[in-house]
């Protein structure tokens, strides 16, 4: 469940929501669809060994006018998912990320925004104190969003809102200096899946245009993996699903054995002022496989996890968890559920996947999205600024406990409310 959804929850705003589900296929098609909405995922934890998919990421000086490219977006944008993320700091610096749907989004400073010439909106997480006792949120702006629909079929060479962003893009280029190629970005790009393909890739290598990126200036950046195993720490004693009101304790256990933890050694004599852990019921000395990958790594790489995890839990009938963690300096937080619509260029048309469903029928879906009110602006923003918080955590148990049928749990973190 995503952040613009819980606002409106019963019981008001949360930072964290869960959701369990039962052990069936639907079940994995549901959490892969989970899984799509979070672009930009840093560190993965699954508690199994995970093999590297090949080349594909890498990191690359580029200039902004790149993205507007038309052979690069024919190939790479309109075809596939590309995920760029610039490494520069979102508290400070500008930042720039392609999030997998065909949108190019910059959170710009405000004195870059002044003097850039494109039409964008304040930052939700990013006002100053206004002056008043106690008001910290309302005051001016410190940072400005600026979204481009790359694959928008009218964001096209000859239409006005085009040539009016590589113009403003150009002149940014050309004022970073660095001969225009001033962006350390890391790339990824996920090719669409044959018909008969078993099983698809996550990632391909990328061949930038030799007009704007100098090769000297690219190099692969494969994820790092580790794989240990961990033993005499505190795990299930048997593979069996927690009644609900116990599934915090053994998301937390999941948590600390990400890090890992040395409070999860069993022979662990922490001090007790210092730090205390009570290990969960049902819980007892043992060993756990644990592999890691730090990276950038696209949701398809992440949706092979999950079915390493779930046929390990079903083939060796013990209990699996992934621990996943975003970056801190992404423009966004998830992908946005209409992708282009009520922004100053394009018309709103989408060219990638559709979107995941939200239980709406096309009529109705139809009718919320010319009621522009319905979008509200920053449902998919980053909370740096604020939380920072950003990832999810999946608990897979397969055997179902005898008062419950949940087998399969969910954890999103969906940071500060926005309203």
């Amino acid at each position: 469940m995503r952040a613009d959804r819980v606002r409106g929850a019963p019981g008001g705003p949360a930072r964290l929501t869960s959701a369990a589900f039962e052990w069936e296929t639907a079940t994995r098609a549901a959490l892969e669809t989970a899984m799509s909405t979070h672009p930009f995922n840093h560190t993965a934890s699954l508690k199994q060994a995970v093999e590297n998919a090949g080349p594909g990421p890498c990191l690359a000086h580029v200039p902004m006018t790149l993205f507007l490219e038309p052979s690069f977006v024919a190939q790479y944008i309109l075809t596939g998912s590309l995920y760029a993320l610039s490494m520069t700091r979102l508290d400070s610096d500008d930042t720039l990320c392609i999030d997998g749907q065909g949108m190019l989004i910059l959170s710009v400073c405000k004195d870059t925004y002044q003097q850039l010439g494109l039409v964008g909106r304040p930052c939700r997480f990013a006002h100053g104190a206004s002056g008043r006792m106690g008001d910290r949120r309302s005051g001016a702006v410190s940072r400005y969003m600026i979204q481009l629909p790359l694959s928008d079929p009218s964001f096209v060479p000859g239409k006005r809102g085009y040539e009016r962003a590589r113009q403003c893009l150009t002149a940014w280029d050309e004022s970073r200096g660095h001969g225009g190629a001033s962006w350390p970005c890391l790339f990824v790009w996920t090719p669409p899946a044959p018909p008969n393909a078993s099983l698809a890739r996550v990632w391909a290598p990328i061949a930038f245009p030799e007009k704007l990126v100098d090769s000297s200036y690219v190099r692969p950046v494969a994820p790092a993996t580790m794989v240990h195993l961990y033993e005499d720490v505190w795990v299930p004693s048997r593979p069996t699903a927690p009644v609900p009101e116990e599934v915090g304790l053994w998301l937390e256990w999941a948590g600390l054995m990400a890090l890992p933890s040395p409070r999860l050694r069993a022979f662990d004599r922490c001090e007790p002022h210092v730090c205390f852990y009570d290990p969960p019921p049902m819980s007892s000395p043992g060993a756990c496989l644990h592999g890691r990958m730090v990276g950038l790594l696209p949701p398809a790489l992440l949706a092979q996890c999950l079915h390493i995890a779930w046929s390990w839990a079903e083939t060796h009938h013990s209990v699996a968890a992934l621990s996943v963690s975003g970056f801190t300096d992404t423009p966004i937080a998830w992908q946005s559920r209409y992708p282009g619509h009520a922004l100053p260029l394009g018309r709103g048309a989408f060219a990638g996947p559709a979107p995941p469903d939200d239980g709406d029928t096309a009529a109705t879906r139809a009718r919320k999205v010319r009621r522009k009110g319905h979008i509200r602006a920053g449902e998919t923003e980053h909370g740096h600024l604020r939380s920072g918080e950003n990832g999810y955590t999946l608990l897979l148990f397969p055997e179902r406990c005898a008062d419950h049928p949940a087998q399969v749990f969910l954890l999103e973190s969906v940071e500060l409310d926005t309203h």
